[in-house]
């Protein structure tokens, strides 16, 4: 579509938090609280990759109708090369900090256009914001906490908000949903609900605020859902089976 992907220097701008320093003044990071978080993350990874992958032809028959055509090519693109980084040893999983970080290094190295920058974004902000945990270390609140700063980040440089038919509707709620509630413990399956509805509310939408979509009649967007915002849906609701089943 045309965009252009911001450079490292802008991408810098992000805000976020400094990491703290040793006695040496080498740059440390916050431990990790969460167990098994390398191999949870390593299997999360792998099937949402997968899910992506074979979603192709839906989400290229919604962009079809409401974008560019291109929304499934690209997200399988990214996952694509998320899952060679995997295969290939090339992701730091023992850290979420480090893993969001290489994540975006995948992100910009595979996926072109509007969702691929914004989406690159997401995850260096993430990674940033894990940086300066609430407590002692990272727990799973704070993975989710770091999420809403992603799409935080999404809305901000992206100009669009939940209502405007994009990725968005799926983001914002189910990133809400991971907030709820007391103490560490995060579901999944709840954010995964937030964002089905979400994709629910952009087959009901008319009008939109951002991308393609806003050059077309209600005709033609009335039915179909936001790709973006399904595939947002798929790989949440595809964390959820997996994330249910771990050890």
């Amino acid at each position: 579509d045309g965009a252009a992907r911001p450079s490292g220097a802008e991408i810098e701008e992000v805000p976020g938090v400094a990491s703290t320093n040793d006695e040496s003044g080498k740059a440390t990071l916050p431990p990790v609280l969460i167990a098994n978080f390398a191999n949870g993350a390593s299997v999360v990874l792998r099937s949402c990759c997968e899910a992506l992958i074979v979603s192709e032809p839906l989400l290229t028959k919604y962009d079809t109708i409401v974008g560019d055509g291109d929304c499934g090519i690209t997200m399988q693109r990214g996952a694509t090369e998320i899952s060679q980084r995997l295969q290939s040893g090339k992701l730091r999983l023992d850290h979420p900090s480090q893993l969001f970080a290489d994540l975006a290094d995948a992100v910009s190295a595979s996926m072109g256009g509007t969702s691929g920058i914004l989406l690159e974004l997401m995850f260096r902000k993430a990674s940033t914001s894990l940086l300066s945990p609430t407590g002692e270390g990272i727990m799973s609140k704070d993975l989710a906490t770091a999420f809403r700063a992603g799409v935080e980040a999404v809305s901000l440089y992206g100009g669009a908000q939940e209502g405007s038919r994009t990725m968005l509707d799926a983001l914002f709620p189910a990133s809400a949903a991971l907030l709820v509630g007391e103490g560490s413990a995060i579901h999944i399956d709840e954010a995964a609900k937030a964002a089905e509805k979400g994709v629910e509310a952009t087959a009901a939408m008319d009008n939109a605020e951002a991308g393609r979509s806003n050059y077309l009649s209600k005709e033609v967007l009335m039915g179909t859902p936001d790709p973006g915002a399904a595939a947002v849906a798929i790989v949440l609701t595809t964390m959820t089976s997996i994330i249910s089943n771990l050890p």
